[in-house]
């Protein structure tokens, strides 16, 4: 209860932090025959998003929306949208560099809090953040899983479709896709970036004791415990919403996982730059 209780202080105050936020979405450049992402600021986005809530074999659309996003690149190449009301798993593009490598990569990371509970993540994807696959299990449990397709484009890559489900302890899965319908390149200058990273508030409930001797990927705590943090609200908010079918928890459920998605990336750019750790499940 206690810990409920902190969930919902904190993320109510990001949420209200994040709707006072003007949304700053920039009109599209001009548009050629084929896209390039070269010089450009950012990525003007038409999409389809999908929030399905999944009972066993039953599946129920909560919401269904078409909705236009301006994502300004930011200093890693990620296209982030510019408001947390859209709701989004991650980015919808990424650069390209001279430097930047297109091999193929996987990544696992284990450790046991101190509360005696098992976190395993498993990452797959191509380049230094182009995520494909990522599953995360708590304690040998399903907790969330994400799948995504990317177009090649000149100079980087966009989004296709992509999919991420939550699978609360209780109550039934809840899966948001994202499909894109058209995507442009944005030359104007983007506004400031309002997302806010709610979860590392939760440092504290996710550290492992001793991190030294457990966290094999030592190198990316703060990211680990800033994402950690985001999936736990964003379960929370989406455990809140399936009980409750409330539209405020709905829109602090979907800005949860949009703060995840972003935490996501930088656990994963952290993840690709370390060794492999064996991955005793495969």
């Amino acid at each position: 209860m206690i810990r409920q209780s902190v969930v919902s202080i904190v993320v109510v105050a990001a949420v209200v932090a994040l709707s006072g936020c003007a949304n700053t979405d920039a009109p599209p450049g001009p548009a050629g025959p084929t896209l390039s992402l070269t010089g450009a600021r950012g990525v003007s986005a038409d999409l389809r998003r999908t929030v399905t809530e999944v009972n066993g074999t039953a599946e129920t659309i909560v919401s269904a929306v078409d909705t236009a996003v301006w994502a300004p690149f930011d200093d890693k190449g990620a296209a982030l949208p510019s408001s947390p009301d859209a709701g989004l798993p991650g980015p919808v593009g990424w650069l390209s560099s001279a430097s930047s490598s297109t091999a193929d990569w996987s990544r696992y990371a284990s450790f046991v809090d101190s509360a005696g509970t098992l976190h395993e993540l498993r990452v797959s994807g191509k380049g230094r953040g182009l995520l494909r696959r990522m599953e995360y299990w708590r304690q040998g449990r399903l907790a969330v899983d994400y799948q995504g397709q990317w177009a090649d484009v000149t100079g980087g890559w966009v989004l296709d479709n992509e999919a991420v489900t939550y699978h609360p302890a209780r109550g039934p899965a809840i899966r948001i896709n994202v499909t894109a319908r058209q995507m442009r390149v944005a030359q104007a200058v983007p506004g400031a970036d309002a997302l806010v990273r709610a979860g590392a508030a939760f440092a504290g409930l996710l550290r492992p004791q001793p991190l030294a001797a457990q966290f094999y990927f030592g190198a990316c705590n703060n990211e680990w415990l800033t994402w950690g943090g985001a999936a736990l609200i964003a379960e929370y908010f989406w455990i809140k919403f399936a009980e409750t079918k409330s539209y405020a928890n709905f829109n602090r459920a979907m800005a949860a996982t949009m703060a995840a998605g972003v935490a996501l990336g930088s656990l994963v750019d952290c993840m690709t730059s370390q060794p492999e750790q064996p991955d005793p499940g495969r």
